[in-house]
């Protein structure tokens, strides 16, 4: 099962919960109470980017809506969309920091 651990941003305190695989991140966020920003829910305001500080590796590629998405707001290639992002399966930790909490 993955861990997810988000850095202390603007939008609140650190927080780290164990994930079931599969799972969507914006899901993983509400259920810890992420320090992560919310708003559409589906690709269109990137209000909830995301930085991948560590663990790539444990989350599915893009789809084309994310992608599209980051690349229209000129997203660094460590970033994500937390309500489009996957979990992938097996253990292993993805640590995250708000992108707009510089």
């Amino acid at each position: 099962m993955p861990t997810v651990r988000f850095t202390e941003t603007v939008h609140g305190p650190a927080a780290e919960i164990d994930a079931p695989a599969g799972g969507l991140l914006v899901d993983v966020c509400d259920e810890a109470r992420a320090p992560v920003g919310f708003s559409c829910r589906s690709a269109r305001c990137a209000t909830c980017l995301v930085e991948v500080l560590a663990g790539a590796e444990h989350l599915e590629p893009a789809r084309p809506e994310e992608r599209d998405r980051l690349a229209r707001v000129g997203a660094s290639p460590c970033a994500r969309l937390a309500c489009q992002a996957v979990l992938r399966a097996g253990d292993g930790t993805v640590t995250l920091r708000s992108a707009g909490a510089r």
